[in-house]
Protein backbone atom coordinates (compact mmCIF):
# COMPACT_ATOMS: atom_id res chain seq x y z
CA UNK A 1 0.00 0.00 0.00
CA UNK A 2 1.75 3.23 -1.02
CA UNK A 3 1.21 6.07 1.64
CA UNK A 4 -0.93 8.67 1.13
CA UNK A 5 1.59 11.58 0.52
CA UNK A 6 1.87 10.75 -2.74
CA UNK A 7 -2.07 11.46 -3.90
CA UNK A 8 -1.25 15.24 -3.74
CA UNK A 9 -3.77 18.02 -3.94
CA UNK A 10 -2.86 19.01 -7.69
CA UNK A 11 -0.91 22.67 -7.54
CA UNK A 12 -2.73 25.66 -8.99
CA UNK A 13 -0.08 26.34 -11.45
CA UNK A 14 -0.28 29.50 -13.18
CA UNK A 15 2.30 31.72 -14.05
CA UNK A 16 0.20 34.40 -14.13
CA UNK A 17 1.23 38.06 -12.64
CA UNK A 18 4.55 36.55 -12.54
CA UNK A 19 4.46 37.47 -16.41
CA UNK A 20 3.01 40.42 -16.50
CA UNK A 21 4.46 43.18 -17.56
CA UNK A 22 3.25 46.50 -17.62
CA UNK A 23 3.31 48.71 -20.62
CA UNK A 24 1.86 52.02 -18.68
CA UNK A 25 4.52 54.49 -20.72
CA UNK A 26 2.16 53.50 -23.91
CA UNK A 27 -0.85 54.74 -22.44
CA UNK A 28 0.95 58.26 -20.69
CA UNK A 29 0.20 62.01 -23.01
CA UNK A 30 3.11 63.96 -22.60
CA UNK A 31 4.76 66.72 -24.98
CA UNK A 32 4.96 65.32 -28.16
CA UNK A 33 8.63 65.62 -29.15
CA UNK A 34 10.19 68.02 -31.51
CA UNK A 35 9.96 65.47 -34.74
CA UNK A 36 8.66 61.87 -33.72
CA UNK A 37 10.76 59.60 -36.03
CA UNK A 38 8.76 56.39 -36.38
CA UNK A 39 10.60 53.03 -35.43
CA UNK A 40 12.35 51.26 -37.77
CA UNK A 41 9.85 48.44 -37.35
CA UNK A 42 7.34 50.51 -38.44
CA UNK A 43 5.62 49.34 -34.92
CA UNK A 44 3.30 49.78 -33.22
CA UNK A 45 0.74 50.68 -35.71
CA UNK A 46 -0.42 54.16 -35.41
CA UNK A 47 2.53 54.89 -33.33
CA UNK A 48 3.84 57.46 -35.22
CA UNK A 49 0.23 59.45 -35.30
CA UNK A 50 -0.09 58.85 -31.20
CA UNK A 51 3.09 60.51 -31.08
CA UNK A 52 2.46 63.25 -33.43
CA UNK A 53 -0.60 63.96 -30.55
CA UNK A 54 1.59 64.14 -27.34
CA UNK A 55 1.68 60.29 -26.72
CA UNK A 56 5.01 58.81 -25.50
CA UNK A 57 5.23 55.48 -27.19
CA UNK A 58 7.82 52.72 -25.59
CA UNK A 59 9.81 51.06 -27.96
CA UNK A 60 7.97 48.28 -29.59
CA UNK A 61 10.16 45.23 -28.57
CA UNK A 62 10.84 44.19 -25.16
CA UNK A 63 12.78 40.96 -23.34
CA UNK A 64 12.31 40.76 -20.12
CA UNK A 65 13.03 38.19 -16.16
CA UNK A 66 10.46 38.12 -13.86
CA UNK A 67 10.54 36.26 -10.68
CA UNK A 68 7.27 35.34 -9.04
CA UNK A 69 6.14 33.34 -5.78
CA UNK A 70 2.97 32.37 -4.39
CA UNK A 71 1.58 30.82 -1.55
CA UNK A 72 -2.62 30.37 -1.05
CA UNK A 73 -5.19 27.56 0.09
CA UNK A 74 -6.72 25.39 -2.09
CA UNK A 75 -10.35 23.40 -1.94
CA UNK A 76 -10.01 19.43 -2.53
CA UNK A 77 -13.42 19.23 -4.31
CA UNK A 78 -13.04 15.49 -5.22
CA UNK A 79 -10.63 12.73 -4.30
CA UNK A 80 -10.46 9.31 -6.57
CA UNK A 81 -8.95 6.56 -6.59
CA UNK A 82 -8.90 3.24 -8.64
CA UNK A 83 -6.78 -0.22 -9.22
CA UNK A 84 -6.25 -2.56 -11.85
CA UNK A 85 -7.37 0.45 -14.54
CA UNK A 86 -10.69 0.72 -13.52
CA UNK A 87 -12.51 3.92 -13.77
CA UNK A 88 -11.43 5.71 -9.77
CA UNK A 89 -14.20 5.74 -7.38
CA UNK A 90 -14.59 8.95 -5.26
CA UNK A 91 -13.98 8.70 -1.72
CA UNK A 92 -14.00 12.15 -0.76
CA UNK A 93 -17.18 10.93 1.40
CA UNK A 94 -15.16 8.81 3.33
CA UNK A 95 -11.72 11.22 4.43
CA UNK A 96 -11.67 14.46 5.90
CA UNK A 97 -9.36 16.86 4.11
CA UNK A 98 -8.00 19.69 6.09
CA UNK A 99 -7.04 22.90 4.24
CA UNK A 100 -4.32 22.11 1.85
CA UNK A 101 -1.99 25.51 1.07
CA UNK A 102 -0.16 25.21 -2.19
CA UNK A 103 3.04 27.38 -2.62
CA UNK A 104 4.81 27.67 -5.66
CA UNK A 105 8.21 29.86 -7.29
CA UNK A 106 8.45 30.83 -11.34
CA UNK A 107 10.99 32.18 -12.87
CA UNK A 108 10.30 33.34 -16.85
CA UNK A 109 11.52 34.88 -19.57
CA UNK A 110 9.40 36.68 -22.12
CA UNK A 111 9.39 38.30 -25.57
CA UNK A 112 6.55 41.01 -26.27
CA UNK A 113 5.79 43.01 -29.36
CA UNK A 114 3.75 46.03 -29.07
CA UNK A 115 1.15 45.84 -31.86
CA UNK A 116 -0.22 49.16 -31.40
CA UNK A 117 0.08 51.85 -28.85
CA UNK A 118 -2.71 50.06 -26.77
CA UNK A 119 -2.38 46.29 -27.50
CA UNK A 120 0.56 44.40 -26.21
CA UNK A 121 1.17 40.67 -27.35
CA UNK A 122 3.38 38.43 -25.54
CA UNK A 123 5.12 34.69 -25.10
CA UNK A 124 6.52 33.22 -22.39
CA UNK A 125 8.76 30.53 -21.24
CA UNK A 126 9.91 29.32 -17.82
CA UNK A 127 10.18 27.10 -15.04
CA UNK A 128 7.88 26.38 -11.92
CA UNK A 129 8.86 24.86 -8.76
CA UNK A 130 6.21 24.24 -5.46
CA UNK A 131 4.98 22.15 -2.98
CA UNK A 132 1.47 21.33 -1.44
CA UNK A 133 0.88 20.80 2.16
CA UNK A 134 -2.08 19.30 4.38
CA UNK A 135 -3.62 16.54 6.22
CA UNK A 136 -6.52 13.86 5.62
CA UNK A 137 -8.05 11.66 8.03
CA UNK A 138 -9.21 8.43 7.19
CA UNK A 139 -11.46 7.48 9.57
CA UNK A 140 -14.00 4.16 10.66
CA UNK A 141 -12.76 1.20 8.71
CA UNK A 142 -10.87 0.25 4.82
CA UNK A 143 -12.40 2.15 1.94
CA UNK A 144 -12.70 -0.57 -0.65
CA UNK A 145 -9.52 -2.20 0.03
CA UNK A 146 -7.57 0.72 -0.97
CA UNK A 147 -7.29 3.17 2.10
CA UNK A 148 -7.09 1.91 6.12
CA UNK A 149 -7.93 3.97 8.43
CA UNK A 150 -5.02 6.63 9.39
CA UNK A 151 -4.37 9.95 9.88
CA UNK A 152 -2.17 10.74 6.41
CA UNK A 153 0.42 13.50 5.36
CA UNK A 154 -0.85 15.08 2.18
CA UNK A 155 2.48 16.60 0.57
CA UNK A 156 4.64 16.47 -2.11
CA UNK A 157 6.68 18.92 -4.47
CA UNK A 158 6.74 19.27 -7.93
CA UNK A 159 8.83 21.59 -10.82
CA UNK A 160 7.68 21.41 -14.81
CA UNK A 161 8.92 23.96 -17.41
CA UNK A 162 5.86 26.54 -18.15
CA UNK A 163 4.89 27.78 -21.63
CA UNK A 164 2.18 30.38 -22.83
CA UNK A 165 1.09 33.75 -24.12
CA UNK A 166 -1.18 36.58 -23.33
CA UNK A 167 -2.26 40.37 -24.33
CA UNK A 168 -2.47 43.22 -22.39
CA UNK A 169 -4.52 46.02 -22.95
CA UNK A 170 -3.37 49.70 -21.91
CA UNK A 171 -4.27 53.40 -21.94
CA UNK A 172 -4.57 56.35 -19.92
CA UNK A 173 -4.64 60.59 -19.83
CA UNK A 174 -2.73 63.13 -18.89
CA UNK A 175 -4.35 64.66 -15.31
CA UNK A 176 -2.06 67.44 -14.50
CA UNK A 177 0.71 69.21 -15.84
CA UNK A 178 2.61 69.05 -12.32
CA UNK A 179 5.02 65.92 -12.99
CA UNK A 180 3.33 64.92 -16.06
CA UNK A 181 0.43 63.14 -13.84
CA UNK A 182 -1.17 60.56 -15.84
CA UNK A 183 -3.74 58.09 -14.77
CA UNK A 184 -3.57 54.61 -16.60
CA UNK A 185 -5.59 51.68 -16.75
CA UNK A 186 -4.27 47.92 -17.40
CA UNK A 187 -5.76 44.82 -18.35
CA UNK A 188 -4.07 41.63 -18.82
CA UNK A 189 -5.14 38.36 -19.68
CA UNK A 190 -2.15 35.13 -20.29
CA UNK A 191 -2.86 31.15 -20.48
CA UNK A 192 -0.09 29.02 -19.35
CA UNK A 193 0.76 25.39 -19.52
CA UNK A 194 2.79 22.95 -17.20
CA UNK A 195 4.55 20.04 -17.80
CA UNK A 196 4.48 18.53 -14.44
CA UNK A 197 6.67 16.08 -12.56
CA UNK A 198 6.97 15.18 -8.94
CA UNK A 199 10.26 15.34 -7.08
CA UNK A 200 9.00 11.78 -5.36
CA UNK A 201 9.16 9.67 -8.59
CA UNK A 202 6.44 6.83 -7.72
CA UNK A 203 4.17 9.74 -8.85
CA UNK A 204 3.47 9.65 -12.47
CA UNK A 205 0.86 12.93 -13.92
CA UNK A 206 -0.96 11.83 -16.82
CA UNK A 207 -2.49 15.74 -17.31
CA UNK A 208 -0.41 19.09 -17.99
CA UNK A 209 -2.61 21.50 -15.49
CA UNK A 210 -3.36 24.67 -17.62
CA UNK A 211 -3.97 27.94 -16.07
CA UNK A 212 -5.84 31.12 -17.70
CA UNK A 213 -5.31 34.40 -15.15
CA UNK A 214 -7.14 37.52 -16.21
CA UNK A 215 -6.01 40.79 -13.86
CA UNK A 216 -6.57 44.52 -14.13
CA UNK A 217 -4.95 47.47 -12.44
CA UNK A 218 -5.56 51.18 -12.36
CA UNK A 219 -2.69 53.78 -11.35
CA UNK A 220 -1.10 56.97 -11.31
CA UNK A 221 2.06 58.17 -13.66
CA UNK A 222 4.77 60.61 -13.26
CA UNK A 223 8.01 61.74 -14.34
CA UNK A 224 10.71 62.82 -12.28
CA UNK A 225 13.33 63.94 -14.69
CA UNK A 226 13.67 63.49 -18.25
CA UNK A 227 16.01 60.16 -18.27
CA UNK A 228 13.58 58.81 -15.00
CA UNK A 229 9.71 58.06 -14.45
CA UNK A 230 7.77 55.94 -12.15
CA UNK A 231 3.93 55.07 -10.98
CA UNK A 232 2.11 53.22 -8.80
CA UNK A 233 -1.17 51.12 -9.09
CA UNK A 234 -3.88 48.78 -7.49
CA UNK A 235 -5.43 46.44 -9.17
CA UNK A 236 -7.36 42.69 -8.86
CA UNK A 237 -5.99 39.01 -10.22
CA UNK A 238 -8.73 36.08 -11.25
CA UNK A 239 -7.52 33.04 -11.63
CA UNK A 240 -9.36 29.82 -13.06
CA UNK A 241 -6.72 26.63 -12.76
CA UNK A 242 -7.49 23.57 -14.24
CA UNK A 243 -9.68 21.58 -11.65
CA UNK A 244 -8.86 17.96 -12.39
CA UNK A 245 -5.52 16.57 -12.55
CA UNK A 246 -4.91 12.68 -13.18
CA UNK A 247 -2.14 10.56 -12.25
CA UNK A 248 -0.40 7.24 -12.07
CA UNK A 249 1.64 5.52 -8.81
CA UNK A 250 4.64 4.29 -10.30
CA UNK A 251 5.45 0.32 -9.95
CA UNK A 252 1.11 -0.23 -8.91
CA UNK A 253 -2.00 -0.45 -10.25
CA UNK A 254 -2.88 2.29 -8.14
CA UNK A 255 -4.49 5.88 -10.08
CA UNK A 256 -5.63 8.90 -8.84
CA UNK A 257 -7.61 12.09 -9.85
CA UNK A 258 -7.85 15.24 -7.92
CA UNK A 259 -10.66 17.82 -8.26
CA UNK A 260 -9.03 21.38 -6.94
CA UNK A 261 -10.26 24.69 -7.18
CA UNK A 262 -8.29 27.95 -5.00
CA UNK A 263 -10.57 28.79 -1.72
CA UNK A 264 -10.61 32.47 -3.15
CA UNK A 265 -10.25 32.86 -6.94
CA UNK A 266 -9.74 36.72 -6.43
CA UNK A 267 -6.98 39.02 -5.10
CA UNK A 268 -5.92 42.01 -4.13
CA UNK A 269 -2.64 43.66 -6.05
CA UNK A 270 -0.32 46.87 -5.00
CA UNK A 271 2.59 48.30 -6.82
CA UNK A 272 5.04 50.18 -8.53
CA UNK A 273 7.15 50.61 -11.39
CA UNK A 274 10.57 52.51 -12.53
CA UNK A 275 11.31 53.77 -16.08
CA UNK A 276 14.89 54.56 -17.09
CA UNK A 277 13.94 56.47 -20.36
CA UNK A 278 12.64 53.65 -23.68
CA UNK A 279 15.01 51.35 -22.80
CA UNK A 280 14.36 49.47 -19.70
CA UNK A 281 11.86 49.71 -16.81
CA UNK A 282 11.68 47.29 -13.34
CA UNK A 283 8.80 46.99 -11.22
CA UNK A 284 7.89 44.91 -7.77
CA UNK A 285 3.89 43.97 -7.19
CA UNK A 286 2.42 42.34 -4.10
CA UNK A 287 -0.34 40.41 -4.33
CA UNK A 288 -2.82 40.46 -0.77
CA UNK A 289 -5.68 38.53 0.38
CA UNK A 290 -6.11 34.73 0.80
CA UNK A 291 -3.41 34.03 -2.52
CA UNK A 292 -0.06 36.10 -1.30
CA UNK A 293 2.55 36.75 -3.71
CA UNK A 294 5.57 38.94 -4.81
CA UNK A 295 6.61 39.89 -8.08
CA UNK A 296 9.84 41.77 -9.63
CA UNK A 297 10.27 42.04 -13.22
CA UNK A 298 13.22 43.98 -15.25
CA UNK A 299 12.66 44.63 -18.62
CA UNK A 300 14.87 45.90 -22.02
CA UNK A 301 12.85 47.23 -24.57
CA UNK A 302 14.62 48.11 -28.44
Amino acid sequence: MMPMKLLPSMPSLRVASGVLLLFIVSGRALAADPAPTPHWSGLPIWGAEAQARGYSIPYPFGIGVTAYSARQPVNIEDLQLGRNGLPPVSVKNFLVINKVDTSQKNVSAKFDVLVFPFLDVYALLGYTTGKTNGVIQVPGETIGGILDPRQLQLNASFSGPTYGGGITLQGGFKVSDWRDLTTFVVADLNRTETDLSFENETLIARTKPQATVFSARVGLHFTASPSLSGGIWVGAMYQKIQQTVAGDVADTDLQFVVVQSPTKPWNTLIGGILEFGKDAFFLIEGGVGERKSILASAVYRF
